[in-house]
C-alpha cells in the first residue's frame, strides 16, 4: 500500500504530491530532499527512516524523480514495477520535462487516479488500459517510449548520482504477462507497430455584435488519418449512431483534383444538441461511396502514411467554447475604460491550451494600467493592443480584465471618435472536445482477405478544436 506519490524536479522542486492516507504529513516530501536530493553519498533506490520508506526511479532526459512513500511492509518489486509504470506515462504524456509538469499537472493527478485505487493500492499498469481511461490521449505512443529508454540502457544502469544500479530494476517487460514492446521476429528484425490515429479538427469561426448578438459562426473541419499498417486491411467507422444524406450528388474528394470534386450534404445525430448538418461534405479518393450510399458506413482501405480522409462544413447548433463581453467607455483626459470578461463553456474536465486575446487600443496610447483576474497581459505599443494570455485555462471558469489607457499628449477626442475600433480576437486549442458534436461511435479494422477477421491493430481516436476568426465587437 502506497501512502504518497511524490515528483520532483532534477534539482529537488517538489512539482506533484499525491497523498493517499490523511495521517501522513505534508513534510515528508522535504526529508525526501534532504536525505536524497541533496545528499552525496546514495547508493540505492530505496531509503528506510523509522517506519516510513521511501522508494525512488529517475526519468530520462532532464531526470525528474518520481518518489513513493509507504509505511508498512510493501512490496518493494511491485513498487518500482508502480514507478516505471507510470514514469514511461509521464513520458509517453509529455509530463517529464520540468516545465511541461507544472503546466499540465493536473494531468499527472489524473494518471495517479486511474493508476492508484484510494486506499494507494496500485491497481492497472497496463498501458492501454490506463489510455483508455485517460480524457486526454497521449503525445507518444509508450511503446516508442519503452523502446526509445531501452536502447539508452547499457548492461548496468547509473543511478542518481552515477552509482550503477542492478539491470533487473530497468526491465521492460510487464508483469501482467502483457508485452508492450514490438514483437520481434525469429532473425532479429522488429516488426512496425500496426497503429492507426484518427485526427478529428475543427476550427470555429464567429463575430459577435456589440450587444452581444452572434452576426455569423460556422466550422471548417476535417479527418485526419494516420496509417501504420502491416498487410492489406479495410477501415470503417461512423459518426454518431444516425447518419442521412441531405444531397445524392456525393463525390470523391482528391486533394491533387480539388476542381473536379462536388460536395455533399450530410445530416447526422449531435450528442450534444440533437442533430449535425454538415454542409460541403468532401471524402477523400479511397473512400467507398457506394457502400456509403448503401450503408451510411465510411468504408476505405488506407494508405500509408498521413492523409485528409474527409473535410465538412458546419453552421447550425454549434458549441460555443468562450463567451467574450466587453465595454469599452472613453473618460476624461482623452483615456480609455475597458472592462472585459471572459468565460469558457466546456466542461470543467477539459481545458484550453495557448490562449490569447489580443483588444486593440486606440491610436496614441503610451502605455496601460491592467488589472487582471488571472493569466497575464502585456501592452504591445508594436501591435497597438493589449495582449491577455493564459498557458491554460479550465472550463466553466471566468477571469476579468480592467485596464486604463494612458494617451499622448497629442491625442484629441476627435481622433478617439474616429477610431474604428478593431474588433477583439481569440485564439486557442483544446483537446477531445468538438464544436459541432460530432463523435466516431465506432471504428473497425478488418482483414481485406477476410471481412469476418478483425486487424490487429492499435487505434487512437483525438479531437482537437481551434480557433479560426473569433471577433468580437464592442
Amino acid at each position: 500500500m502506497i501512502n504518497a506519490v511524490l515528483v520532483y524536479s532534477a534539482r529537488g522542486e517538489l512539482i506533484v504530491s499525491k497523498m493517499f492516507k490523511p495521517t501522513l504529513k505534508r513534510s515528508v516530501g522535504d526529508i525526501f530532499r534532504v536525505q536524497v536530493i541533496n545528499s552525496l553519498d546514495v547508493r540505492s533506490p530505496i531509503l528506510t527512516l523509522g517506519s516510513t520508506t521511501f522508494h525512488y526511479v529517475r526519468t530520462p532526459g532532464e531526470g525528474l524523480w518520481v518518489v513513493s512513500v509507504s509505511r508498512n511492509n510493501e512490496n518493494s518489486a511491485a513498487t518500482w514495477e508502480f514507478l516505471y509504470k507510470f514514469a514511461t506515462m509521464l513520458a509517453a504524456y509529455r509530463l517529464d520535462s520540468e516545465e511541461v509538469l507544472k503546466e499540465e499537472f493536473m494531468l499527472a493527478w489524473e494518471l495517479l487516479d486511474t493508476m492508484v485505487e484510494g486506499g494507494g493500492i496500485p491497481s492497472e499498469t497496463d498501458p492501454h488500459r490506463i489510455i483508455s481511461a485517460m480524457s486526454v490521449k497521449p503525445a507518444m505512443s509508450p511503446v516508442d517510449v519503452r523502446a526509445d529508454a531501452r536502447q539508452q540502457q547499457t548492461t548496468t544502469s547509473t543511478g542518481a548520482f552515477g552509482h550503477a544500479f542492478p539491470q533487473l530494476l530497468h526491465r521492460a517487460s510487464n508483469p501482467g504477462g502483457i508485452s508492450i514492446l514490438p514483437h520481434a521476429t525469429g532473425d532479429g528484425a522488429q516488426l512496425k507497430r500496426n497503429e492507426i490515429v484518427m485526427v478529428v479538427q475543427e476550427s470555429i469561426s464567429i463575430l459577435v455584435s456589440k450587444d452581444g448578438s452572434i452576426l455569423k459562426a460556422y466550422v471548417d473541419g476535417g479527418i485526419d488519418l494516420t496509417t501504420k499498417l502491416e498487410g492489406a486491411a479495410v477501415c470503417q467507422f461512423g459518426l454518431n449512431d444516425s447518419l442521412s444524406t441531405d444531397n445524392s450528388s456525393n463525390s470523391k474528394w482528391d486533394p491533387l483534383r480539388s476542381k473536379e470534386t462536388q460536395g455533399t450534404n450530410l445530416e447526422m445525430k449531435n450528442a450534444h444538441v440533437g442533430t449535425v448538418l454538415l454542409r460541403d461534405c468532401k471524402f477523400h479518393q479511397c473512400v467507398s461511396l457506394e457502400r456509403f450510399d448503401r450503408d451510411r458506413i465510411i468504408r476505405f482501405t488506407p494508405p500509408e502514411g498521413t492523409i485528409e480522409l474527409m473535410k465538412y462544413h458546419v453552421r447550425d447548433n454549434l458549441n460555443l467554447p468562450f463567451k467574450v463581453t466587453s465595454m469599452v467607455i472613453p473618460t476624461a483626459n482623452n483615456e480609455t475604460d475597458y472592462r472585459v470578461t471572459i468565460k469558457s463553456l466546456f466542461p470543467g474536465k477539459l481545458s484550453a491550451k495557448n490562449v490569447t486575446m489580443r483588444i486593440p487600443v486606440p491610436p496614441g496610447t503610451l502605455d496601460c494600467k491592467i488589472n487582471v483576474s488571472n493569466g497575464n497581459c502585456k501592452f504591445l505599443p508594436e501591435e497597438n493592443a493589449m495582449v491577455w494570455k493564459f498557458h491554460k485555462y479550465n472550463g466553466l471558469t471566468e477571469n476579468k480584465l480592467s485596464a486604463i489607457t494612458v494617451p499622448t499628449r497629442d491625442t484629441t477626442q476627435l481622433a478617439l471618435q474616429q477610431w474604428s475600433r478593431p474588433p477583439i480576437s481569440l485564439d486557442f486549442e483544446i483537446l477531445m472536445y468538438s464544436n459541432t458534436g460530432l463523435v466516431v461511435r465506432y471504428f473497425t479494422v478488418l482483414d481485406k482477405h477476410n471481412n469476418n477477421t478483425k486487424f490487429k491493430t492499435v487505434k487512437w481516436i483525438k479531437y482537437v478544436s481551434h480557433s479560426g476568426s473569433y471577433e468580437v465587437r464592442y
